[in-house]
């Protein structure tokens, strides 16, 4: 399998293997909700007759071969290697007559250190330091529409709520939220994904504690978080009333006003290097004024592990 003959592969068909159906067919352009995040407006389009995609939401597009390096995450090699193996067979949502996709049902079997030999060589193989992914990952075993599945997860802030990995999904376990860290620092690092997360602390390991962290798992997730002023994260209870603020998080119907005051010194945008990145560092640092761009470190790269791929691992301290 090289580049061009994975370009040729139909878009539609490999939807399709995904379990996504057009919401709606215009001639040559096909409308599906987008496969990237939760929405009830399709804005993925795929043309048939040049077999490109374009997601108007994130404001990116291509060809098969681009959708799934985005999809799963991983470099033109590893692409071709699932593309060759047909290994979208994975994970396929049931679709019922009406065309609406159900949420497949699963069960979590077990979460356990992570160990296991094959998502140990996909952390090694991502250039990711193993003891930062042991930290901060489990090792996630969970049945999918009645099949065994195991997968690096990476917890979010609801019980039980995975991000998952492995070489052949990339997927949520449970409700998609935040990633949030809290080391009492003035300053905080936002992230796109937990592999951008966890390449930060490869290459800087000293850096664990000295700031906060934020992981959104999404970039979809930016509006109802940080976006959204006041909020939990980036916000703090001024004037002594933390007990005042804790009953806001507990009582709904309490106006939220006591979030008034900045946590943070500086907040660091350590986005891709994409549409998507730019357009959510564009919405940060509209909203805040002490936004700095961290993609200076890595600006000749998509994103953090892209960037973190190119360097020798010898070479890290």
């Amino acid at each position: 399998m090289n580049c061009e003959s994975a370009k040729q592969i139909s878009l539609t068909d490999l939807l399709k293997k995904l379990g996504h159906t057009p919401t709606k067919i215009m001639r040559v352009d096909w409308w599906y909700l987008s496969p990237f995040r939760t929405e009830k407006t399709a804005s993925f389009k795929v043309n048939i007759d040049k077999n490109v995609f374009y997601d108007h939401s994130a404001g990116f597009g291509g060809t098969t071969l681009d959708f799934v390096m985005k999809y799963n995450n991983c470099d033109i090699k590893s692409a071709l290697e699932l593309l060759k193996n047909d290994s979208f067979s994975f994970h396929q949502p049931i679709i019922v007559s009406s065309n609406i996709i159900q949420e497949p049902t699963y069960t979590i079997q077990a979460i356990k250190p992570l160990t296991h030999p094959n998502l140990i060589q996909y952390i090694t193989e991502r250039n990711l330091s193993l003891k930062m992914a042991q930290t901060y990952c489990k090792e996630v075993h969970y049945t999918l529409n009645n099949k065994s599945y195991y997968a690096v997860g990476f917890p979010n802030t609801t019980i039980n709520g995975f991000e998952l990995r492995n070489v052949y999904i990339k997927m949520c376990l449970g409700k998609k939220a935040v990633t949030y860290f809290d080391n009492k620092s003035k300053h905080i690092v936002l992230f796109e994904s937990w592999s951008d997360y966890i390449s930060f602390l490869t290459l800087y390991p000293n850096a664990e504690k000295q700031y906060d962290y934020l992981i959104l798992n999404s970039v979809s997730m930016l509006n109802n978080t940080i976006i959204k002023t006041p909020n939990n994260y980036l916000y703090k209870c001024t004037n002594g009333e933390l007990y005042k603020c804790i009953n806001v998080q507990m009582d709904k119907s309490i106006n939220n006003t006591l979030y008034k005051e900045l946590k943070y010194e500086s907040i660091i945008c350590c986005f891709d290097n994409d549409k998507a990145g730019e357009s959510a560092f564009q919405k940060v640092a509209q909203t805040y004024t002490n936004v700095v761009d961290g993609r200076k470190l890595y600006e000749n790269h998509k994103d953090l592990n892209d960037y973190l791929l190119t360097i020798n691992r010898n070479d890290l301290t």
